[in-house]
């Protein structure tokens, strides 16, 4: 007996097949094969069906998807099966992800050699809770428009209310790039809009520019309330790799390759390594003074530290046995290559104890590292030890 791709695809229960030389006139759950994939998924909805798998063998399938909630698509390879949307001419999102959805073992592609916005995978509702992304490899472009236009372009963009527990990711084990041009805001991850909390794991987030004075970020949360955890990944912006604009960023294991945080704050799972001063003694009145490394005396001369890789410095925290006494102010302030940077501290008052989070400061291979105090005439601050986070 002969068996054909037909008799292999036929009577498998709860599985939409989708392959290049099916017909979506006579295909059915469980039978013939569909031609698209959207003619799977109208053959779901129209009755409501949930648990449904949709099989996507080789080929290229210029379509656009909204996944029906409670369903899958899985391809049977990442190389040969593409979901694509090319030179679109109007604002375009390439896949919608339902409720408790699941894509995976895809290639993804969204072009567009004009000016126009572009999301690869949105994730509205609660289905960065619900849906997930398993080894997709996606990819937005629009790096042929002009460099003066202006357009938004997003790789994974999550703008919903789901709030998981955990460590139930959203995406892993996946690549996503975007391409672009000109002005505007420009993200490989963005979570923003309404409070909520999308984790990502095992993935690289790349973006490249081919002009233009736009904002070209890896991964930002943008919306006060809201959590990105991103675990064992690499990530690579150009304004900056990672942006915790508002809201909570949290990171671990992993590479900022550009070691910029956009001088912002950010968490990370695991505690960083350290670079401590300390004075054992009273800091001088109404002057400025530098600390030496390890436990001394503060100097009138700066005292440098060369980094021999690039880093980002944060979370700069001072302690004191003392206080400055009333209506005084002490700070310190980390610098690069002899300048202050924002990341600075104070202690005021009865104060002994301080920490700002709020801020990093990108520093290359080879650049300098130095610490100053400013006191207030009068201060009575003695015992001092000041900690900053090197990631």
């Amino acid at each position: 007996m002969t068996t054909g791709i037909t008799e292999i695809l036929i009577s498998r229960p709860n599985t939409a097949i989708v392959t290049q030389s099916g017909n979506d006139s006579t295909a059915s759950i469980g039978g013939y094969p569909f031609k698209t994939i959207n003619g799977a998924i109208s053959a779901i909805n129209s009755i409501g069906a949930t648990g449904i798998t949709i099989l996507v063998y080789p080929g290229i399938y210029d379509e656009k998807i909204i996944m029906p909630p409670g369903n899958s698509l899985r391809g049977v390879s990442l190389l040969t099966v593409i979901i694509r949307q090319q030179n679109v001419t109007s604002n375009t999102t390439l896949v919608t992800m339902g409720e408790n959805t699941r894509v995976e073992d895809v290639t993804l592609t969204l072009t567009s050699t004009n000016h126009v916005n572009l999301t690869g995978i949105a994730f509205p509702g609660t289905t960065s809770q619900t849906a997930k992304l398993r080894t997709i490899s996606l990819t937005v472009d629009n790096s042929t428009a002009s460099t003066t236009g202006t357009s938004n372009i997003y790789g994974i963009h999550s703008y919903g209310t789901g709030n998981l527990s955990g460590n139930n990711d959203a995406i892993r084990a996946s690549i996503v790039t975007v391409k672009s041009a000109g002005l505007g805001t420009k993200r490989v991850l963005l979570v923003n809009t309404n409070a909520h909390r999308f984790n990502s794991r095992d993935t690289n987030f790349f973006i490249t520019s081919a002009g233009g004075s736009g904002s070209y970020i890896g991964a930002e949360v943008n919306q006060s309330g809201s959590q990105l955890v991103i675990r064992a990944s690499t990530i690579e912006g150009i304004t900056a790799d990672i942006s915790q604009t508002a809201g909570t960023l949290t990171i671990g294991t992993t590479n900022l390759l550009n070691s910029n945080a956009n001088n912002l704050g950010f968490s990370t799972v695991l505690q960083p390594s350290t670079i401590i001063w300390a004075d054992p003694g009273s800091l001088p009145k109404g002057a400025v003074r530098f600390y030496r490394p390890g436990s001394s005396s503060v100097s009138t001369t700066e005292i440098f530290i060369r980094l021999s890789q690039k880093c980002l410095l944060k979370s700069v925290n001072v302690r004191s046995l003392t206080g400055p006494g009333a209506s005084i102010t002490d700070t310190w302030t980390i610098r690069k290559n002899g300048i202050d940077t924002p990341l600075t501290v104070s202690l005021s008052g009865t104060q002994t104890s301080n920490i700002n989070n709020n801020n990093s400061v990108s520093f290359q291979a080879g650049d300098s590292l130095s610490l100053k105090v400013t006191t207030g005439a009068g201060t009575s601050v003695t015992d001092t030890v000041i900690q900053v986070d090197i990631f």
